[in-house]
């Protein structure tokens, strides 16, 4: 029978394993919180430092896009004033293709922007994808040679072109940091087909597929399984995780399937299926316009080289054009010029925004017409279905079609 003593001392260890369990207890649970305390913090951090990029982003996007659209403009209106004979003329044509050339670095600014949707639109996977390796190439290096392979008889996707060119600006981005020392990048499209007894594909049908393969180290699998999470370590992932986390959103939100296989000594393959369409690739605005109509047009565009450049082209093709620097003035020259039919408004100005100016506007004059003008995709919640839209930097052509079809 145990004593009163040691019944007393077999209590006390009882007692203390208990007090240091629970002590213990309460440590890791404070531990648990400092750490998803600390994840959260890094988590708000993260999404801080990706919002400041895509405002930053922005800006030289736009900023960027107003000057090579006037470079081209002027480039353009100098072209079809010089002798065709003439060696000036050569020049004139080089300051063109080389603004032309400069605006496709353009392409990974607006990509990285996500707070600007691109409405759903009918595209051509090939022309896309061509136009944004092109872009790419420049910021893979010397050292990262890119073979891109296309299906000529590829189907179209409806998605819009903004979110595929995101797609892969960072799988390349992705594949540049995976290679640090240098590699191979191939870019393939292909024609796929999901069977019924494939559950894991999706829904059955016809796909188009765009296969993204580099030379990289390889992915560990626990890594693979947490890829696309908004926060992942990044030397883990091997790469740009916050672009996988967007290109993963976008490849779900079209009804496409994307994986990842990666091995040692081989490298790492994206595999995106996306749904195929046979509806028709939509014409460019002012495509198919036959009348040149011409009417009071008002400009409203806060950056002067490129006001300037748009009332010269348009009075070179008959219209009268009256020019503002903001909103305010578009509000004030519209009550003073009731015939004006058509607006041109920059979407992204001071004091007002360009989708502001024109819900003002219609209430001045209800009937007028809208082109916006913008370096980034339009928003489709806010732009009327009747509303055009001019992304920058574009051409002259471009831009004398795009009036004429609103006119019209």
């Amino acid at each position: 029978m145990m004593t009163a003593s040691a019944t007393i001392a077999w209590l006390s260890v009882v007692t203390f394993i208990a007090i240091a369990a629970a002590w213990g207890a309460t440590l890791r649970a404070r531990a648990a919180r400092r750490a998803g305390d600390q994840k959260q913090v890094e988590s708000a951090e993260l999404t801080r430092i990706v919002e400041a990029d895509s405002r930053l982003a922005d800006d030289v996007a736009h900023d960027l896009n107003d000057l090579l659209t006037a470079i081209t403009g002027h480039a353009e209106l100098l072209i079809a004033s010089l002798d065709a004979s003439g060696a000036s003329i050569q020049d004139a044509y080089a300051i063109r293709r080389a603004a032309l050339s400069a605006s496709r670095l353009t392409k990974p600014l607006r990509a990285m922007t996500g707070g600007r949707r691109a409405p759903t639109d009918v595209i051509d996977v090939n022309a896309v994808t061509a136009r944004m390796v092109t872009s790419l190439q420049p910021m893979l290096g010397p050292r990262i040679n890119v073979t891109l392979t296309l299906d000529p008889e590829l189907q179209r996707i409806k998605v819009s072109a903004g979110h595929l060119e995101e797609i892969v600006l960072n799988l390349g981005m992705h594949a540049r940091d995976a290679m640090p020392n240098g590699g191979h990048l191939t870019v393939t499209t292909a024609m796929h087909t999901h069977e019924e007894r494939d559950a894991a594909s999706g829904v059955p049908g016809e796909y188009v597929r765009i296969v993204v393969a580099d030379t990289g180290g390889a992915i560990s699998a626990a890594a693979q399984s947490r890829l696309f999470e908004p926060v992942v370590a990044s030397d883990a992932a091997g790469g740009n995780v916050v672009g996988l986390a967007k290109v993963h959103a976008i490849v779900k939100q079209a009804g496409g399937q994307i994986q990842v296989d990666s091995a040692a000594g081989v490298g790492t393959t994206f595999t995106i299926d996306l749904p195929a369409t046979s509806e028709p690739v939509a014409l460019p605005n002012g495509a198919g316009a036959e009348t040149r109509l011409t009417a009071p047009v008002l400009v409203v565009e806060d950056e002067p080289g490129m006001r300037e450049l748009i009332r010269l082209v348009l009075v070179r093709a008959g219209h009268e054009v009256v020019t503002v620097a903001g909103p305010r003035a578009a509000l004030a020259a519209l009550s003073r010029q009731p015939a004006i039919s058509l607006m041109l408004v920059d979407v992204v100005m001071p004091e007002m925004d360009g989708y502001e100016v024109v819900a003002e506007a219609r209430k001045i004059s209800p009937g007028v017409h809208v082109v916006f003008i913008s370096a980034f995709a339009p928003d489709p919640m806010r732009q009327a279905s009747g509303d055009a839209f001019l992304a920058k930097p574009f051409t002259s052509e471009s831009l004398t079609g795009i009036v004429t079809k609103a006119l019209s």
